[in-house]
């Protein structure tokens, strides 16, 4: 489980810099880092014994990033599958050698035999889970939470049903991918709020209501990292509020997002 900060800006915050007005909400998540790593797995559509571990830790390492980008505030667990994976990287790229330590190398493909192990074993109790919809459900879902007087985020939970928590956030690693440079402090900022970007999301849905829209178009480039963290706010709030959807198109699984009332 995560939790997360998403605060008003103080006078030396730099996100100040770039007019972010945006409403403190704490946002939990129900999801950890197997479920991060079966993502990435699954992604690479690879059996888990014949994926490379170590050739997954710069995925790992980015969507960290992209948690931290969105203010989320990263739980320990998820730092230590950081550090195993970066050892195992490390391990990988040094040239093996008479003097390394056998029992150290030992050491190191038993950690990897053991994590791979771990995941499968964590694989079938999430499939099994996944035939139980209850469980499911609760599973797959964002708690948001204002954490002070924040009118434009409501209290409650957000059900991505047909997409998972780390689908959200891999979208929005790719959005912050392409985002611009933070503007230079002499220019003046643009400010934009999540009520704002709410409108401007149904505004952009409605005016083709039978098309469902990528969503990584739901912001123009060159655009801005907070402007980005704003819209992911407001996708949040447009979800809880049941006035959009979000699931992977069965082709490219790219992210879409449509009208609630509009059928795939």
């Amino acid at each position: 489980m995560i939790t997360t900060n998403t605060r008003l800006p103080t006078a030396t915050d730099p996100a100040q810099a770039e007019g972010f007005s945006g409403y403190p909400v704490k946002i939990t998540i129900f999801e950890g880092p197997l479920d991060l790593l079966l993502h990435l797995v699954r992604c690479q559509q690879v059996d888990i014994h014949q994926v490379q571990i170590a050739s997954i830790t710069d995925q790992y390492l980015e969507y960290l990033h992209t948690m931290q980008a969105v203010n989320i505030e990263v739980a320990g667990e998820f730092l230590v599958m950081a550090a195993t994976l970066l050892l195992l990287k490390s391990r990988a790229l040094l040239p093996a050698s008479e003097a390394d330590d056998e029992d150290e190398q030992e050491e190191l493909g038993d950690t990897e035999a053991e994590l791979k192990r771990r995941l499968a074993e964590y694989k079938v109790y999430k499939e099994a889970a996944q035939l139980l919809d209850e469980s499911r459900r609760a599973r797959q879902r964002i708690f948001l939470r204002p954490a002070g007087k924040a009118d434009e985020i409501v209290r409650g939970f957000v059900p991505l049903n047909e997409v998972s928590v780390f689908d959200l956030i891999g979208a929005v690693k790719e959005m912050l991918q392409r985002a611009q440079p933070p503007r230079p402090a002499r220019l003046a900022p643009v400010t934009v709020t999540v009520s704002q970007r709410v409108e401007e999301i149904i505004f952009r849905l409605a005016a083709e209501p039978n098309t469902p829209l990528h969503f990584r178009d739901l912001v123009d480039v060159p655009t801005s990292r907070l402007h980005i963290i704003v819209t992911f706010l407001a996708v949040l709030e447009l979800i809880r509020q049941g006035r959009i959807r979000i699931y992977l198109d069965s082709a490219a699984r790219n992210l879409m997002v449509k009208l609630a009332d509009q059928q795939t």
